[in-house]
């Protein structure tokens, strides 16, 4: 019977991303984080949010916990930070990538879905404080590339103009267009 393999001495680069650095970590010290985000255009125009970790615009969401479904954990997380009830449509896009947060490793699973408000005459966004500083509908021609995490800026176009295909992240993702 062959051993397990193990992580010891595996030392794993991850972004950072407060400050896009690579820093390496130890394997075992990595943990899987699936997330899931919402992708919710109406009018030309997209609901981010303004990280106040970063000073970036987010794709409202976060991670799933173990007990939810990723629909599900996208789902609580967009009206966590939006105060927006969504409904998912479609799943349009999934990340995988290692990433670092405040010293902590993660082997991160990211999935977006195309969603949709369940509530439009109650669509007034209200921003989680203690995470975003604040919630907008944005056009695209608002958007400064530079202001988005990796990789997002290319999916929020592709969303607001209705392009379609598989994306090959420059950033070093593997980005699964879908749909």
């Amino acid at each position: 019977m062959a051993e397990n393999p193990s992580p010891k001495g595996i030392m794993v680069p991850c972004t950072v991303l407060l400050s896009g650095e690579t820093e390496k970590f130890p394997a075992e010290e990595l943990r899987f984080r699936p997330a899931a985000y919402g992708i919710y255009v109406r009018d030309d125009q997209i609901l981010l949010g303004r990280s106040k970790f970063t000073g970036r615009w987010d794709i409202p969401g976060g991670g799933v916990e173990a007990w939810e479904t990723i629909e599900e954990g996208m789902i609580r997380e967009f009206w966590e930070e939006t105060g927006i009830r969504v409904a998912a449509i479609r799943l349009v896009d999934f990340r995988e990538s290692f990433i670092a947060f405040i010293h902590h490793p993660f082997h991160s699973l990211r999935y977006y879905y195309a969603v949709n408000g369940l509530e439009p005459a109650n669509e007034t966004p209200c921003p989680d404080a203690e995470e975003l500083s604040s919630v907008q509908w944005v056009r695209l021609a608002d958007i400064n590339p530079g202001e988005c995490a990796p990789g997002d800026y290319r999916l929020i176009t592709r969303m607001l103009t209705k392009e379609g295909g598989r994306t090959d992240g420059a950033d070093g993702q593997q980005n699964f267009v879908l749909g």
